[in-house]
């Protein structure tokens, strides 16, 4: 059946004009094919010809166009029957050169076809193409102009971009061909804006939004939008043109019935005209404001529901963007009001895309337009019961306008709502749901212990989906208020947490962080004395994971040195951890055995005061909600000399065991530029002071790396910490990080000819600090572009990286902690022969607490594992410092996403056959989640996660391209192709990878356990 379907298809193509009716061969060809019963008799025949073809190709040097033609056609359908074609490209692009219409019609087919843009062939036909763009006949210039809008880059614009503005603005060009050009504009400039300055051709373009043709218009206000969108700098008069062009179609009725669409005049015009006025300022002429008030009341009184589906769409599009234009406009728009009563009516009929809609629109308006609030809380309890709808869509936009709508005098009642709905939730919303209840709760509280109420509420109902940061916010605010709520927290905590037989985690940290600064204020009650708070936390000390365990020391400990009663078993507890396996639990135990020695009583009672209060600073809730919904402020756009830094931490909250410095403190140094405050991955950093049990090579917060590395020594003053990153840091000069006895008495120091005499250095010795692929803030930049690669008490170095295609370049920043300035501070790369690497020039002076930027340029010849080594020497005081780190320059770097349907995706795995690693790791986190799977290989591997290619859901696919110097786009042999197979029930995992080379797949493999893989017991 497939075969005959095929069949009838291929005999409609081949009798059409374009099939070639009159090409004898090319129709006997098609009937082959289509007579062919099976797969191989049909492989059979397409070989058989493309044989013969290109015998004919090679043999006949004065071929006719006809025959070219022909065998042009017969390749064109091979190609698209799913046959890969490595042949007959010059013969094509001859065709493009014949001054004959059917004929150059095939060379332009066989270009859109054939290439994509980027490609090295496109070079050859640029000449060809300017050549039809300046000539008289239009069928040749319109065929031009398609082909620059399908295949047409940054090389076209800038070669062909001023013959196609002339053909857009002359007065001699033919309407379709205007239409064309318009088009082809517009795609020249979403490639190249800086080679078609939209100012210098302006007035011209915004001449033809005058023209009577429909055609025309819809053409040129499609590139009017495009430029907007970018600057509308110069195009002033856009506005009362499209309003009089508004006027004429919808009050005027001025067009032909050629563009009626049920009924409706032109509405994709109309749809851009109303957006084109949404780029300028409410009008101040009383003229045009006149004709836009009529234009959008004749829009919005004259749209209602239809059975019509398609009618229903076009009105109910022109009517949505005339109530857009509405809200820009604001209280100047007349039909403001009655726009609110239409979509209180849109948001309660059955249509679900109209109810969507109505609510989106509806929470635009309500942020744009806050006096408009109280109409629309007129409508609260149709929008409050859209919350219960099936459809999780309207679920989200109706939770948005709940989320915009609500104020100080309603939040008790709404939050009452969202947490009702809370429980009923479903899990793709429930996570954005406990954020927005946080935020309005904390926003428009007019009682804190309200707010204290609902913090608890969301721990007990969405314990999973309550983010760190809302504890942290809850805890600060009880810290920062009177003893009224404090007493009235702790009370409340720890009824909470007697009756709950199995409390959630978060609910423990609240409570152990409460009931450790504010326990007192309850110990006179015998129920709650410090006994009995000793003993229930201890009961949930024994379930806990071994983050909670660190915040539960600290508690004891605090509850100790109020209470003298529960002192020795407090002790006993801590002397059972001293010698426990985790390292942050060990390290705490002892620290407080060691600070109960009679000497440090002083500092034992300053450490362990109550918590000053917190500094008020933007609610670090509301930046959780910004980056769950992509509105990350932070910016990712700044030059390559100032490496960004990503979301403040500073509002987290530390454990009571930490006390914060002072108001009048000074901050650190950022000699790196990165002033910033790094971030803590959510599901890492339980609290500020258990900042070491996150990852300390995890910098940017964006990946998951595991278990951390022993914690630092505290620098001796706070300039030493350049970056900001207390206690974020690298390990001490005394314990080395992994790798570093290899990378010390590696390649580099042996393969490079050293310094002069006078400042020749030793091999380092393994105790001398470095960084190798081992490190955890080597592997944690190899899937970032921007981090801490080294540091220790003397230096920093900072690195922040751009790739794109086979070209990348680093800056490498080196800070000087030390109070004495670093002499003689050179830098030497080991060679690595599929890179090309440039260094620039480096001062010999490296001054006290500044810093020195090198840049590397980078270019990949060929595919490769580990990047180079750099050996950095320096004198500090009276001896030299050698420094060997491992560049995080790895060929994941210069790995391009590959899109590809799941027959094409196996169709490569087929051919690399034998070049496949696999590895059978234990999964750190069960099930594991598209999330993180995501993050690892799209953000951190550059490779495109393929949907729907493996039939099981619970695995994933990715595939990707590795770029070199002079490889072919996506060719199959640059494929970087890998499938996770997943069992769910073993919590384990099977990770296969093929590429051509063997280093580059051991590479990805490697990548892929850093941050899939559990760690080692």
């Amino acid at each position: 059946r497939r075969y005959q379907n095929r069949a009838r298809s291929s005999a409609a193509w081949s009798s059409s004009p374009a099939g070639g009716m009159a090409m004898r061969g090319l129709t006997v060809f098609i009937s082959d094919l289509r007579n062919c019963s099976n797969k191989e008799a049909e492989s059979k025949r397409v070989e058989k010809e493309m044989a013969h073809i290109r015998s004919k190709f090679t043999s006949e040097s004065n071929m006719n166009g006809y025959n070219r033609k022909k065998y042009v056609w017969k390749i064109l359908y091979m190609y698209m029957l799913g046959y890969e074609v490595d042949f007959g490209h010059m013969e094509a692009v001859n065709l493009i050169s014949s001054n004959k219409y059917s004929e150059k019609s095939v060379g332009y087919a066989w270009c859109a076809l054939m290439l994509k843009e980027g490609d090295d062939l496109l070079r050859l036909i640029i000449n060809s193409i300017r050549v039809d763009l300046i000539s008289k006949n239009d069928n040749h210039i319109c065929l031009a102009l398609n082909s620059i809008c399908n295949v047409g880059g940054k090389e076209f614009a800038e070669a062909l971009s001023s013959d196609v503005v002339k053909l857009l603005v002359s007065n001699v060009t033919k309407t379709y061909v205007r239409k064309k050009a318009a088009l082809t504009t517009l795609r020249m400039y979403r490639k190249s804006p800086d080679t078609l300055p939209p100012i210098e051709w302006a007035d011209k373009v915004l001449m033809l939004l005058d023209e009577k043709n429909i055609g025309v218009l819809t053409s040129v206000s499609s590139l009017v939008l495009g430029v907007l969108a970018v600057d509308s700098t110069g195009w002033d008069g856009a506005a009362p043109k499209a309003a009089r062009t508004l006027t004429r179609l919808v009050l005027n009725k001025d067009y032909s019935n050629d563009y009626l669409y049920y009924g409706i005049p032109t509405p994709w015009l109309q749809i851009k005209l109303l957006r084109m006025l949404q780029f300028f300022p409410p009008p101040e002429e009383h003229a045009l404001k006149l004709r836009v008030s009529e234009v959008l009341q004749r829009i919005i009184s004259g749209t209602d529901v239809t059975k019509n589906v398609n009618k229903n769409n076009a009105t109910h599009a022109v009517l949505f963007e005339a109530i857009n234009l509405t809200i820009h406009l604001g209280s100047q728009a007349e039909t403001l009001q009655q726009s609110i009563n239409l979509l209180g009516r849109f948001i309660s009929i059955r249509e679900a895309n109209i109810r969507y809609l109505g609510l989106e629109t509806m929470a635009r308006l309500s942020q744009q337009q806050p006096e408009t609030l109280e109409g629309l809380k007129k409508h609260q309890s149709t929008i409050l019961f859209s919350l219960k709808d099936p459809d999780i869509s309207i679920r989200r936009r109706a939770l948005d306008l709940v989320y915009a709508m609500c104020d100080s005098t309603t939040v008790k009642e709404t939050v009452a709502e969202l947490l009702t709905f809370l429980s009923s939730s479903d899990l793709g919303i429930r996570e954005e749901l406990v954020l927005k209840i946080a935020i309005l709760a904390e926003r428009f509280a007019t009682d804190n212990q309200w707010y204290v109420d609902v913090v608890l509420r969301l721990i007990k109902e969405a314990g999973d989906q309550v983010s760190p940061e809302i504890w942290y916010r809850v805890v600060q605010i009880i810290t920062n208020q009177g003893d009224d709520l404090q007493k009235y927290a702790t009370e409340t905590v720890w009824k909470a947490l007697s009756e709950e037989l199995m409390p959630h985690p978060t609910l423990v940290k609240v409570a152990a962080y409460v009931l450790g600064e504010f326990g007192h204020m309850i110990a006179e009650s015998p129920e709650s004395g410090p006994t009995a708070q000793y003993q229930l936390l201890l009961k949930r000390f024994a379930q806990a994971e071994q983050d909670l365990r660190a915040i539960l020391l600290n508690t004891f400990v605090k509850l100790a040195h109020s209470f003298a009663e529960i002192a020795p078993q407090v002790a006993e507890l801590m002397a059972t951890h001293s010698t426990a396996l985790d390292q942050e639990v060990q390290q705490r135990a002892n620290e407080y055995i060691s600070l109960s020695a009679p000497p440090l009583a002083g500092i034992k009672n300053t450490v362990l005061e109550m918590m000053p209060h917190f500094t008020e600073r933007e609610s670090v809730v509301q930046k959780q909600l910004d980056k769950a919904q992509g509105n990350d402020s932070s910016s990712r756009k700044e030059a390559m000399a100032k490496p960004t830094a990503a979301v403040a931490a500073a509002d987290q909250v530390p454990l009571p065991a930490q006390t914060p410095p002072p108001p009048s403190a000074q901050p650190s140094a950022d000699l790196l530029g990165m002033g910033e405050e790094l971030p803590h991955s959510a599901d890492k950093v339980a609290t500020p002071a258990a900042a070491s049990v996150a990852g300390a090579s995890d910098l940017l917060g964006a990946l998951d790396l595991g278990a951390a590395p022993p914690p630092p020594a505290p620098p001796s003053s706070a300039a030493d910490d350049l970056l900001g990153l207390m206690g974020v840091a690298a390990p001490p000069p005394s314990a080395p990080p992994l790798g570093v006895a290899a990378v010390a008495g590696g390649s580099l120091l042996d393969g490079l000819a050293g310094p002069s005499p006078s400042l020749a250095v030793p091999s380092p010795s393994p105790s001398a600090p470095a960084v190798g692929p081992a490190s955890a803030a080597w592997l944690a930049l190899c899937l970032r572009n921007d981090g801490v690669l080294f540091e220790d008490a003397t230096l920093q170095i900072g690195v922040k990286m751009e790739f794109n295609g086979h070209q990348g370049r680093m800056a490498l920043y080196f800070g000087n902690k030390s109070p004495t300035p670093l002499m003689s501070v050179t830098t030497q790369l080991s060679q690595c022969p599929p890179l090309n690497i440039q260094l620039s020039a480096l001062a010999g002076t490296l001054n006290p607490r500044a810093q020195q930027q090198q840049l590397v340029n980078i270019e990949c010849l060929d595919a490769f594992g580990e990047g180079p080594q750099l050996a950095v020497r320096f004198m500090g005081g009276a001896t030299p410092q050698p420094l060997v780190v491992t560049l995080p320059i790895v060929p994941t770097k210069f790995v391009v996403p590959l899109r590809v349907d799941g027959a094409d995706f196996f169709r490569r795995w087929k051919l690399l056959d034998g070049h496949e690693k696999q590895q059978i790791f234990k999964l750190q986190a069960v099930p594991l989640s598209e999330q993180l799977v995501e993050r690892t290989v799209g953000s951190g591997l550059h490779m495109s996660l393929l949907k729907g290619v493996d039939p099981n859901a619970a695995n994933f696919v990715a595939a990707g391209c590795f770029t070199a110097k002079g490889s072919a786009p996506q060719a199959d042999d640059t494929s970087v192709l890998m499938r996770l197979e997943v069992n769910p029930g073993a919590g384990m995992c099977r990770a296969s990878v093929r590429a051509s080379n063997t280093a580059l797949v051991d590479m990805v493999v490697k990548l892929v356990l850093s941050q899939l893989s559990a760690p080692s017991p």
